[in-house]
């Protein structure tokens, strides 16, 4: 059940957002910074975000590209247009036989298998429904990706804009990387170090569990992360805890800005500070600074951590001795 913390969070966004959506039927599909949006729905078609292009279209278990419900314009078919089915359904590509993804209970998989262990291991979105909105979350880093009002759309809405998430992100690359990594590593654990000098002096290790130094036993710098609270291990400090709601970090029981950071999908950076240096990207592995080349703020990811715990160590709130 998602947390008090979490549903505030993503309520006062959608409130600050709200006079915008449009009659019931219709509304427009946000990205998680607020202000861009992915599409416009208006019952079973969907636009584009200035609402001029008919992009899609959805009829029976089928979606078309276009404005004609002609076989060469099929885009997409599902077994089912239910996205919170309790059966795994299938999504298939034009002329494809082989399901590209799955989806069953707002959970959304790379291809289609009936085991738990492969689907727990290749969920790449899944989808909180809070009152009436839908929230989309990348299921790789718990990041915040698209939401939009569920009241005002059909079902099959959630479809589309999941698919369509799964491709902006490279979300299927990046499980397909994760599933493809050797068994004992996927079994061990995931690690974050310093991209040049003593990497070794502040490597981290993640094992989906606890979060600590690689090279430090020292149990008092270890963190735990629940997916919405990342707090130390053993120390009991209230001042060192900390939320995440899938998009924002910040301390959980005290207001200090310089400790807020935000991630978009783009950028990771501060959110009251508007330094250049010290907002981050992450792409193949690589953490750097956006805009200039500073080395000694590159930082080398090997395996998947949390975001939240991304930023424990690029802030430096996190230390390895």
């Amino acid at each position: 059940m998602i947390s008090e913390i979490r549903f505030k969070a993503i309520a006062l966004i959608f409130f600050l957002i709200i006079t915008t959506i449009a009659v019931a039927g219709s509304g427009f599909v946000f990205l998680s910074d607020t202000t861009s949006k992915l599409f416009y729905a208006s019952n079973n078609e969907i636009y584009t975000p200035d609402k001029q292009e008919l992009l899609y279209f959805q009829k029976g278990n089928i979606f078309f590209k276009g404005t004609i419900d002609d076989r060469n314009n099929i885009f997409l078919l599902t077994t089912s247009m239910n996205a919170n089915s309790d059966n795994l359904e299938a999504v298939y590509e034009k002329d494809t036989r082989q399901a590209l993804y799955s989806f069953s209970n707002y959970k959304f998989y790379l291809g289609k298998d009936q085991t738990e262990d492969y689907r727990q291991k290749s969920e790449l979105i899944h989808i909180q429904h809070i009152k009436k909105w839908l929230a989309f979350y990348s299921s790789i880093n718990d990041t915040l990706l698209a939401f939009y009002n569920a009241d005002s759309l059909p079902s099959s809405t959630a479809i589309i804009v999941a698919y369509t998430l799964i491709k902006k992100f490279d979300l299927e690359k990046k499980i397909t990387t994760q599933l493809n990594r050797p068994k004992l590593m996927q079994n061990a654990f995931s690690t974050i170090k310093p991209a040049w000098g003593n990497a070794t002096a502040n490597e981290w290790m993640w094992d989906g569990k606890v979060f600590r130094p690689r090279w430090n036993p020292d149990p008092d710098l270890a963190w735990t992360f629940d997916g919405e609270t990342i707090k130390p291990q053993y120390a009991s400090s209230v001042n060192a805890q900390y939320t995440w709601d899938g998009e924002n970090f910040k301390p959980y029981w005290s207001t200090n800005r310089n400790l807020e950071w935000t991630w978009d999908g783009r950028l990771i950076k501060p959110i009251w500070n508007t330094d250049w240096a010290n907002q981050y990207t992450i792409e193949d592995g690589e953490i750097k600074p956006w805009s200039n080349n500073y080395p000694d703020r590159e930082w080398k990811l090997d395996g998947d951590i949390p975001m939240p715990l991304i930023i424990l160590v690029i802030s430096g709130i996190a230390r390895a001795n």
